[in-house]
């Protein structure tokens, strides 16, 4: 189901799943396909460089499911708390318990270090139900974002 990123012939995958994670916002714009990919790629490039100076030994993984590309996950362990820096799935792989299965194996790997499993979801994001269905909790907001943590001292037995 995981598979370490190996390097550069990943790029073009990670890139078409990071445009197909914002396409819908982006091409209510009105701008024309080449503006598009262009801004796309520039945003793109800027996650890519943010991810690797907060989190330099994070770990990347392509999500395969049925052995197709279906997406990636970032995770980036300290001894204080298991943290999920990024999850994507594309969208002919989302609804298909896919992202729950996936956030259950860093459960269970949070509650075997007996660390919290972090993550940030945008306010508005549609993964945000399924962190709260999960048993993630708020631990900080701001007006974009919400930083959540999933702890298995403070969640209900439903939540695992």
């Amino acid at each position: 189901m995981l598979k370490k990123m190996s390097g550069p012939e990943d790029q073009p995958f990670l890139f078409e799943l990071y445009c197909s994670s914002r396409m819908a916002e982006v091409q209510a714009w009105g701008w024309d396909e080449a503006a598009l990919r262009s801004f796309l790629h520039m945003q793109y490039s800027a996650q890519t460089r943010s991810y690797q100076l907060q989190y330099p030994e994070a770990e990347a993984y392509i999500v395969c499911q049925n052995g197709q590309r279906a997406g990636k996950i970032l995770i980036h362990r300290t001894p204080i708390c298991i943290r999920i820096v990024d999850i994507t799935l594309l969208p002919q792989f989302q609804n298909q318990r896919l992202g729950t299965n996936l956030l259950h194996t860093f459960m269970e790997e949070s509650r075997e270090q007996n660390l919290p499993l972090r993550l940030s979801v945008l306010r508005t994001g549609r993964a945000l139900a399924l962190y709260e269905r999960l048993g993630f909790q708020i631990a900080e907001q701001n007006d974009m974002y919400l930083a959540m943590e999933w702890n298995h001292e403070t969640c209900k037995e439903g939540d695992r």
